[in-house]
Parts: C-alpha cells; structure tokens; sequence
C-alpha cells in the first residue's frame, strides 16, 4: 500500500480557516449569545455546588452533586470563554486582515 499523507498544509486550508474565522468574527449576534449561555451555564452549576455543600447531608449523592454541578462549571466556562475570543479577538483579527 502507497498511502503516505502529506504532512505540510496546502495554502488553501490557510484560506479556510481565515475565511472561517471572519465569519465567525462578523456574527457579532452568536458570538454575543454563546458567551452568555456559557455564562449561565457556569452560574448554574456554580449554584448547584453550593447549594450541594450547603443543604445535603456528606454522602455519595452529595458528591455525585457536585460533580455535575462541576461538569456545568467547566462546560460553561468553556463555552463562555470561546463566546469572548470570539468577541474580542476574532473581532481584532478582522480588523487587521481586512483587504480594503
């Protein structure tokens, strides 16, 4: 079998991922939106740990609890950081590879 696969990018997967992050830096409306479900998200699972730590008894159910409330934690966090870069630094990638 000859399948070698080259490693070296080709020029136009540097022109798909530029295109691709100028679209998703001119959908200032997702952008905007994925920061605050991740944000809310976050808020929460943040909510479910405390009120985990503060109103059940220390038992495995209390500690199953918590690990989904930390599951939210960081599934938002995630999502609310990429909601910000997306906002911020994809919008300053724009600015400064605009052809015009």
């Amino acid at each position: 079998m000859n399948n070698q696969q080259n490693p070296q990018r080709r020029p136009d997967d540097h022109q798909n991922l530029k295109s691709w992050l100028l679209k998703r830096a001119a959908n200032h409306r997702a952008n905007l939106q994925l920061l605050i479900i991740g944000a809310g998200v976050f808020f929460i699972g943040l909510g479910i740990i405390f009120w985990a730590d503060h109103n059940m008894p220390v038992s495995m159910t209390q500690e199953l609890v918590g690990l989904g409330g930390m599951v939210l934690v960081v599934g938002g966090g995630v999502t609310a950081l990429i909601g910000y870069l997306a906002l911020s630094i994809l919008r300053l990638f724009k600015f400064f590879s605009d052809d015009s």
